[in-house]
């Protein structure tokens, strides 16, 4: 039995440390040699978890259930891995069964609005969150969820406060500045949601996602930025057409556009830690982001001098052709954004200065590495010398749901952008298309922002 509690504790210590292939390997030992116990399979679903193997981690979570029932921990345990599966309504359930084993344990709470905001039942997660937050005033995993909880009913305000309230108990919570980090975005603040992903990255160096996040708002501005341009051109190239103005101010209103639209990019750009402006520098010397600029000033730039090099009589036919060729511009600058993208977010980025590594990304539009120490740690009943191991400083893993919180921070805009894109709409399909499916094709394409 000593034997055991001390492999146990071996194995406890290196999930800790997230050496999970050696925890499991260790724990397969374990549990081939001490198969009744509920601990080790507690464990073994743990390192399974931090390995993103989820259908195991089920599986040995329900072991565990069937060894002793009445622990709440397998439980969490269970809930974590399905909802990384995508099977959110058996999460929520394998949620509420620990917290009816635990009422009084606030992880159990946790683990409830966790499941809730995976599954978009708001409602229920606020109320869990709320009473985590009365058992467990001073805990900040509490605060931080609950910020992510009114991120995701758009309280801009409320999960404002309660990521500040969560960084003033843990000033080293990676995970509450990234979520000021995405606050700032709804709030259309790209700089000051910058500083936060660049704060975050800089208390947990080898968690990627607060580093890719920098990534995808920087190519999202450029995404911005290229969408922005080329619809005000689109505009401008009905002009001669309209009011029979003279070439001359026809060709000053591009320069105009052109000039206006690099200011507003470098002062957002100069607003920026120095960490991020070389970010910004490697972003657009990248060569897909270069290509993509490069079609979109060219398409413009080709599409105006049709327009101002025709002859009065033959601009009815030449405006067609300049409208088809700025659509086309702007359409291959977000092909060549995309594979941007695929390439960029995905491949290890160079570590400017030992401050903020852009480290790999692989494949998930929202993290999926780990759920939160509350969802996955036991805590005080059967199992103490696993409970109370203080967790190193800077190295908290948060909670990483996918709670599609971000969905709704565009909104604001999207009836500008509609109305442009009608104009556009009306010469290229005279028959008709639904709004619905004019909006669905117009609004430019942005990588996700993890969560």
């Amino acid at each position: 039995m000593i034997e055991l509690r001390q492999e146990l504790a071996r194995a406890s210590a290196m999930l800790d440390i997230r050496r999970f292939d050696e925890a499991s390997q260790l724990l397969a030992r374990v549990v081939a040699a001490e198969p009744e116990s509920s601990r080790a399979w507690c464990l073994m679903a743990r390192a399974h978890l931090g390995a993103d193997r989820y259908t195991e981690a089920v599986s040995a979570a329900n072991r565990a259930v069937a060894l002793d029932p009445a622990d709440e921990w397998p439980h969490r345990l269970a809930s974590n891995a399905l909802v990384h599966l995508g099977n959110y309504q058996d999460a929520l359930r394998a949620a509420y069964e620990a917290c009816r084993l635990a009422p009084s344990y606030w992880q159990t709470h946790v683990c409830v609005a966790q499941a809730a905001l995976a599954a978009q039942r708001l409602d229920v997660a606020a109320g869990a969150s709320d009473r985590a937050r009365a058992l467990a005033p001073n805990e900040p995993d509490v605060h931080f969820l609950a910020g992510k909880v009114s991120l995701a009913r758009s309280d801009l305000t409320g999960a404002r406060e309660h990521q500040e309230r969560a960084l003033a108990l843990d000033p080293a919570h990676s995970g509450a500045m990234n979520e000021l980090g995405r606050i700032r975005l709804r709030r259309h603040d790209t700089a000051g949601a910058i500083r936060h992903f660049i704060s975050a990255a800089r208390a947990t160096p080898d968690e990627r996602i607060y580093s890719r996040n920098i990534d995808v708002v920087l190519l999202r501005t450029v995404s911005r930025t290229i969408y922005v341009f080329t619809l005000i051109a689109l505009i401008l190239v009905w002009i001669p057409a309209v009011t029979h103005v003279d070439r001359l101010p026809f060709v000053i209103a591009l320069g105009a556009v052109a000039v206006a639209t690099a200011v507003c990019f470098a002062w957002m750009v100069l607003r920026l830690p120095r960490e991020a402006r070389l970010m910004v520098r490697r972003t657009l010397r990248a060569p897909r982001v270069a290509a993509a600029l490069a079609l979109a000033l060219g398409g413009v730039g080709v599409a105006f001098g049709l327009v101002a090099f025709a002859p009065a009589p033959d601009l009815a036919q030449v405006l067609p052709i300049a409208v088809v060729i700025t659509v086309a511009a702007r359409l291959a600058a977000f092909a060549a954004l995309r594979a941007a993208a695929r390439k960029h977010l995905a491949c290890p980025g160079p570590d400017w200065g030992g401050r903020v590594a852009v480290l790999p990304a692989h494949g998930a539009d929202r993290a999926q590495r780990q759920h939160g120490r509350a969802a996955q740690q036991a805590v005080d009943g059967t199992h103490a010398e696993d409970r109370r191991r203080p967790e190193p400083g800077g190295q908290r893993p948060v909670d990483r749901v996918p709670d599609h919180a971000d969905a709704g921070w565009r909104r604001p805009q999207k009836k500008i952008w509609l109305a442009l894109n009608l104009l556009e709409h009306k010469w290229l399909n005279p028959v008709g298309r639904s709004p619905c499916a004019i909006r669905r094709r117009a609004w430019p394409w942005c990588p996700t922002l993890a969560t």
